[in-house]
């Protein structure tokens, strides 16, 4: 397992009240802004690959990505050996008007090495809990309105080397069942977002870093700022690894997580051990954590 995971942060501008729902059948962004943080978007990639300690994970956000570019997103990611997590635009079913807000993540088969990857698996995923905002817009548009397509599915991906992650889409983060299943599962949880509640997020952000146990990781919009990196260290000048606070800027970001010394503490008892003889440099985990945690690793 390796000591760190390197994830970049990339965050477009994109005004949420002018670009979705103004014509009367338009439930995509606006063609205009699309091509605009179509190059935002490549151009963070670009520089963010450039860096000698280029990202292990990339993260768009929420409703960035335009659907006719996820081809391109797959291509980059093969070719970079890196995974790329992307917000895409809406879909819309054009037989039953429903909804779709979905992402995209794509794992080239040799990340993590040196090797030249020669194929990729790439998985659409779902938004589950729609804001009233989304429902508002779908509801209120001139012509042939529509409604949410919810999708259920949770997932989890395990790596020897980088850990195992969850990820999510915006308003999913306040789905007690899934933080359920990610309990014990998980070393890093990576959430993209389109959100103007900042203040909210930055508490649930230290909220699940605690409760989870694991790296919290949220991608926001350039327009509103608010990204954010936590992960469960002792020390608060530690434990806030990211945090962008500004609005209406581009902007991109690199940071490092930890994954070796963070599964130690997640495999630690507390009750019995001295984390400081141990050189455990992370918050206790909580309580009825290490028991979940151990039940687990005997069914695996």
């Amino acid at each position: 397992m390796n000591e760190i995971l390197r994830i970049g942060l990339i965050q477009p501008v994109i005004d949420p009240d002018k670009s979705w729902g103004k014509g009367p059948y338009n439930i995509n962004i606006d063609p205009v802004t699309a091509s605009r943080v179509w190059q935002e978007i490549k151009s963070g990639i670009s520089l963010l690959l450039k860096d000698s300690n280029k990202p292990d994970v990339i993260l768009i956000p929420e409703l960035h990505l335009p659907i006719d570019k996820i081809s391109l997103i797959k291509s980059i990611s093969l070719r970079n050996n890196v995974v790329i997590i992307a917000g895409t635009d809406f879909y819309k079913d054009p037989l039953f008007n429903r909804v779709r807000n979905r992402g995209v993540i794509t794992i080239p088969n040799n990340w993590g090495s040196r090797l030249i990857s020669s194929r990729l698996k790439s998985l659409m995923f779902g938004k589950t809990y729609f804001t009233y905002m989304e429902k508002g817009m779908f509801n209120n548009l001139a012509l042939n309105k529509c409604v949410e397509d919810p999708e259920q599915n949770m997932y989890i991906f395990k790596s020897g080397k980088f850990g195992n992650f969850g990820i999510m889409i915006c308003s999913d983060i306040f789905d007690i069942e899934r933080m359920l299943l990610y309990q014990t599962r998980i070393h890093h949880l990576f959430i993209i977002s389109l959100n103007k509640d900042l203040t909210t997020y930055f508490h649930m952000a230290e909220s699940l870093a605690r409760l989870l146990y694991c790296n919290i990781v949220i991608c926001n919009t350039g327009f509103y700022g608010g990204s954010v990196v936590i992960s469960p260290f002792d020390t608060p000048q530690d434990r806030l690894i990211y945090k962008y606070q500004g609005q209406k800027m581009f902007n991109i970001h690199s940071v490092s997580v930890p994954i070796k010394s963070l599964d130690n503490a997640q495999n630690f008892d507390f009750s019995k051990y001295n984390k400081k003889k141990n050189g455990i440099k992370f918050k206790a985990s909580p309580p009825g954590y290490f028991d979940k945690k151990s039940r687990l690793n005997e069914i695996d």
